[in-house]
């Protein structure tokens, strides 16, 4: 038992060292030049309520320095507390193609696909963005992702993120988790086995496409949705591109309990997605397993220098990432929080097995072996 701990914790340090070169390598890939005008981009963009950072994230979209675009805000109720924000938006930009959409119906149990799916007839431009009411981008992202969609054999192109940085305990958790074990978990598999899944964040595809996959319809059940909608357009047999250029985040994220909660519901989704993949995730946990090798060899040179390489080298791809590569505002007293995040992901990847319920917002579903939600 001592040596299969020993072995499951040298296998997750070499794992991470792989997650590290990966990084490194994606990120060092020339991105695709934008191109200030061309094919007409329509943006979906759903909205539900409005925090601090609402306005900004919203307001990024409408100051793209490409031509032509469309900008379409869905909302479910014309009471909702974003309709305001979003008609002062509409004021202080009278040059954007933009408009609000009352998205009343309820399509199906992802409320997310239910409003893209009203928005869709309005789109008035072929290449479809969508992405979510708390993302950020820079003034060239439009650009860049028609450029990218300009490559031979490309369906559908995503964007690795980073959270926003709150000095809040689970906001904290949150971006040491995107930094530190989802983007680099993604590099793994862009270079291992290429990408078949797109990032919900921001993603971009020619309307064509989504017509030959059959649209969103097939979508409307399913909790992961922009997996489902990248894994379709890659069955459809053209490439899913990641893109080295970021987004970011505005995550709601602040106590203990919201990022347990939203976790839970990734690995849970994780794991119906990509069964095999999931189970083989187990062995991205470093910390865990060389911390269990120590308690039951003794501390020992072996013992002590697993921990020690374990540490230093999940230490330099979390701040990498999220400083570095992700372009992130990580402070370096932030990294003590990581042996907490490990240990909590580990317990997290067991916890998932031991159940399918998920909470999304305020409501309760049960997610089937196909990924579909089923209300509780």
């Amino acid at each position: 038992m001592i040596w299969i701990l020993f072995a499951l914790g040298l296998a997750a340090l070499i794992y991470q060292v792989l997650a590290l070169i990966s990084m490194f390598r994606f990120f060092r890939t020339v991105m695709p030049e934008g191109p200030r005008s061309g094919p007409g981009v329509t943006v979906f963009k759903p909205v539900k309520e409005v925090d601090n950072f609402t306005r900004e994230c919203l307001e990024s979209f409408l100051t793209q320095d490409y031509r032509p675009y469309q900008v379409l805000f869905g909302v479910s109720d014309p009471g909702d507390s974003a309709v305001p924000l979003l008609e002062e938006l509409l004021r202080a930009y009278p040059e954007a193609e933009a408009e609000i959409i009352v998205c009343s119906q309820s399509l199906g149990s992802n409320p997310k696909v239910s409003k893209l799916r009203q928005m869709e007839p309005q789109a008035r431009y072929d290449l479809l963005v969508i992405s979510d009411a708390d993302v950020q981008v820079g003034p060239d992202f439009l650009s860049r992702a028609a450029a990218a969609l300009r490559e031979p054999g490309v369906g559908l192109a995503t964007f690795p993120y980073r959270a926003a940085w709150a000095p809040t305990f689970g906001g904290a958790l949150e971006a040491l988790t995107i930094a530190g074990d989802f983007i680099p978990s993604v590099a793994v598999a862009y270079y291992v086995e290429g990408i078949r899944f797109a990032l919900g964040a921001a993603m971009v595809l020619p309307r064509k496409v989504l017509d030959e996959i059959g649209g969103l319809a097939p979508l409307a059940d399913y909790l992961a949705d922009d997996y489902q909608l990248g894994w379709r357009v890659a069955q459809a047999g053209y490439r899913v591109r990641l893109i080295p250029y970021v987004v970011e985040t505005r995550n709601h994220i602040s106590r203990l309990q919201d990022y347990l909660s939203h976790q839970l519901r990734w690995t849970r989704t994780y794991r119906v997605c990509r069964p095999r993949g999931y189970l083989a995730y187990g062995i991205t946990h470093a910390l865990a397993y060389s911390g269990l090798f120590v308690v039951a060899e003794g501390l020992t040179l072996l013992s002590g220098g697993l921990l020690a390489a374990v540490l230093w080298v999940r230490c330099w791809l979390a701040y990498l990432s999220q400083a570095g590569w992700l372009g992130g505002q990580l402070p370096l007293a932030a990294l003590w929080l990581l042996p907490v995040k490990d240990l909590l992901a580990f317990g997290l990847w067991l916890w998932s097995f031991l159940g399918s319920r998920v909470d999304w917002g305020s409501r309760r579903f049960r997610v089937s072996r196909e990924g579909k939600l089923i209300n509780l």
